[in-house]
């Protein structure tokens, strides 16, 4: 089940990520019609994005290795926008 997948997934990288500086949260996303799921995750500003950008490498080809899953895409984006969200 691609939820329940993501969401053990989602357990065990969050106590890798947590450990970077800047590190403020995450967002787990599963489409069960296509059969993905989206990790967000979100930084104080870009210059922790990069101080953690090889160990957030090594974190995600480690977990795509485990799971026996194979990672997509990896993109940055800038936050112009939050509603709803406390």
């Amino acid at each position: 089940d691609l939820d329940e997948d993501a969401q053990m997934a989602a357990d065990a990288l969050l106590p890798w990520v947590r450990q970077f500086d800047g590190y403020r949260g995450m967002i787990v996303l599963s489409n069960g019609e296509t059969g993905t799921a989206r990790f967000v995750t979100f930084w104080e500003d870009k210059d922790a994005l990069d101080r953690s950008e090889r160990g957030r490498m090594q974190v995600r080809e480690q977990m795509a290795k485990t799971a026996g899953v194979e990672i997509d895409d990896v993109q940055a984006y800038t936050v112009l926008l939050v509603d709803g969200f406390e």
